[in-house]
């Protein structure tokens, strides 16, 4: 029988110096183990929880003194609070910190073999995802209109000056958006592993 060449699981040929077989794999890397893929799991959603913790600290205390002719101004300092954009921001990041530590004390609990949690979870990744981008958008609208101003609707630039407090807001949504994306990946893997299963029935 001639061997196999070109299939899912590789190819055998053989070696005419040795007379054995050698095998080659044409589908790039193994997947992981079951274990490595729960440890990536649990990695994932503790990054998740410290990126929007840190993300919400800092945007939530961003605050700058400072002596403007501005109407968002209080006694010469400006905080992140007396932007909407930016409350929802820091609510919108809480909220998502709180379920990145309930869904990593779930897959805790369940030692990655979440069974019935895990539709649950798949939405909830989804719902996350939507609920970052959603925030950082807005976060990021103002940022930048901060940033250049809008001359035309009266908007000024303040990030001239408030140097310090513009610096941190950028940072937080840096950083939540790389949340973002790791909630984008849970839904890409989910995705991916709905699939194959489907095709194994």
């Amino acid at each position: 029988m001639e061997a196999q060449t070109g299939t899912e699981m590789g190819a055998t040929q053989p070696d005419t110096g040795s007379g054995t077989t050698r095998a080659y794999n044409f589908n790039g890397p193994p997947p992981l183990k079951p274990n490595q893929g729960i440890l990536v799991n649990y990695i994932l959603r503790f990054v998740a929880f410290l990126l929007t913790f840190i993300s919400a600290v800092v945007l939530g205390a961003a605050k700058e003194t400072v002596i403007l002719s501005n109407s968002t101004i209080q006694n010469g300092i400006i905080k992140s609070t007396q932007f909407a954009a930016y409350v929802y921001f820091v609510i919108a990041n809480v909220v998502v910190l709180i379920y990145s530590l309930a869904s990593l004390m779930i897959s805790i609990a369940n030692r990655g073999v979440l069974g019935r949690f895990t539709v649950p979870l798949s939405i909830g990744d989804l719902m996350m995802v939507i609920l970052l981008y959603s925030c950082n958008g807005a976060a990021a609208a103002v940022s930048i209109l901060s940033d250049n101003g809008q001359p035309n609707t009266g908007w000024n630039s303040i990030c001239r000056v408030l140097t310090k407090f513009c610096g941190s807001i950028k940072a937080s949504i840096v950083l939540s958006m790389f949340a973002g994306v790791v909630y984008f990946l849970f839904v890409v893997s989910a995705l991916v592993g709905n699939r194959k299963q489907l095709q194994i029935r």
